[in-house]
């Protein structure tokens, strides 16, 4: 019987190959099941497990994904990308403002989501926070969102404090991004 020699540096490099390879595998099952949807898709978190984080991609002013996962701020409305307003008489692009105030606060930052319920598209609607600061909360306070008041009350206080210091859309008028979606479905906006 022929004996078979491996040297020891080998015994070692396979050894840590293994841990390394067990770390990435038990790394992957803390994720949260939005990992697992293809990117693009929209994603329902179970109630045993309503919390995920990750790096987030900004979609709009009020939508991320993480994990290639789409995420809806609770509690909050941000006028939509093509959607201007007006402030000083001249219109600007407010929909895209709201939208890099969002990639500004978000950064590459973690964005730890607590899922509070589903959108009729079937997106995951959650509460989420970079560090210590509320996402939705920011957004409204610096008047890049309005409180949700059909979802949600969570962001009243806040939203008359942007109006009051006529911050973001507030230093100007808009249209409500609600009303300006019905207005773009019926024709009206083009």
């Amino acid at each position: 019987m022929i004996g078979l020699r491996i040297h020891a540096g080998y015994v070692v490099l396979a050894a840590v190959f293994l841990v390394a390879a067990a770390s990435i595998v038990l790394q992957n099952e803390q994720l949260t099941p939005a990992a697992a949807i293809p990117s693009g898709r929209s994603v329902s978190v179970s109630p045993s497990r309503s919390g995920f984080s990750g790096i987030a991609r900004v979609i709009d002013g009020d939508t991320i994904a993480i994990h290639g996962a789409r995420v809806r701020l609770n509690g909050i409305d941000a006028p939509e990308t093509k959607q201007t307003c007006v402030a000083n008489d001249r219109e600007y692009q407010c929909g895209l403002a709201a939208t890099e105030a969002l990639i500004q606060l978000i950064g590459s930052n973690t964005v730890d989501c607590e899922q509070t319920g589903t959108d009729r598209n079937g997106r995951a609607v959650a509460r989420c926070m970079v560090n210590s600061t509320d996402v939705g909360a920011w957004m409204v306070e610096h008047g890049w969102a309005v409180a949700y008041r059909r979802y949600s009350l969570a962001y009243v206080d806040q939203e008359s404090r942007a109006r009051e210091l006529k911050l973001g859309m507030w230093a100007g008028s808009f249209t409500a991004p609600e009303e300006w979606r019905r207005l773009k479905r019926e024709g009206e906006i083009q």
